[in-house]
């Protein structure tokens, strides 16, 4: 008789229980996963800034010459710049403390103070061991992450390939003089190209540079061993939305309530 009657009310249990982890989730906090694709050997890049704007805040312009955030961001591999200069544009977050190397990744949150403004994703950073190149981009509509209304789009994921990895066009492409993320170079160093942005594998053949990146040693212990090429996978982002605790309170009283009044009913039917 006991297996019985719990058996009567399981099913609405179960209902609860569903309706309680499928609900959708707010859209006024985010959670980006950052991963290195690279095997063993490869490439490494540098903490990943993030930022949610209006569709107006142009990170930098492909043929252009790079402005001395992209120069700071492309040459030393820190966010600092982009963070300032970004301020009042809309939301941002950075994604890694470290180099994240081959097979390592890590985690930001990004709180949206008002997602039908800040609709849509910029990124940027160093691309390591090299001189001044880096990933990012260029159209500031490229990734829309909310509609007019402010609804999530997501989830979203972002792949970024070696034909995607662009070059600063601020330093001599050199990698024993000022390069970063390879072991007795000073990144302090600096040899002015007055260049312009392009891509890595759409403008001048960089073969002898990138040639000359294979067994160099780094600061995490591996030697490279893997270069990027125009069809290799560097990273993926992963965009989820994240519910406000608020809702979760919310959602989990009323799952208790309609639990209670299905227990209810159950021995209600028994009785």
């Amino acid at each position: 008789m006991r297996l019985h009657n719990q058996r009567a009310w399981f099913p609405a249990v179960a209902a609860v229980l569903a309706l309680a982890f499928s609900a959708p989730a707010t859209a006024d906090t985010l959670q980006i996963t950052v991963t290195n694709n690279q095997p063993a050997g490869g490439f490494a890049f540098a903490p990943v800034w993030f930022g949610l704007h209006d569709g107006s805040y142009q990170t930098f312009t492909a043929g252009g010459t790079a402005s001395s955030t992209i120069q700071t961001t492309a040459e030393l591999g820190t966010p600092s710049a982009l963070l300032a200069a970004f301020a009042g544009h809309g939301d941002q977050t950075v994604a890694g403390s470290a180099p994240i190397g081959p097979g390592s990744g890590a985690t930001a949150l990004l709180s949206v103070a008002d997602p039908s403004m800040n609709r849509y994703l910029s990124f940027a950073s160093m691309v390591v061991p090299s001189n001044d190149f880096f990933m990012g981009n260029a159209d500031p509509k490229a990734f829309e992450i909310f509609d007019a209304s402010g609804a999530f789009l997501g989830p979203k994921t972002i792949q970024v390939y070696g034909k995607n990895v662009w070059d600063a066009g601020t330093e001599v492409n050199n990698i024993a003089f000022g390069a970063a993320f390879i072991v007795g170079d000073n990144i302090n160093d600096h040899v002015a190209q007055g260049g312009v942005i392009a891509l890595v594998f759409g403008g001048p053949d960089q073969t002898d540079y990138l040639n000359s990146i294979l067994g160099k040693a780094t600061p995490y212990g591996y030697d490279i061993s893997h270069i990027i090429s125009p069809d290799d996978l560097l990273a993926t982002f992963q965009i989820q939305s994240v519910p406000e605790p608020s809702s979760l309170v919310l959602l989990g009283a009323g799952a208790g309530g309609l639990l209670i009044a299905s227990v209810r009913k159950a021995s209600r039917r028994r009785a």
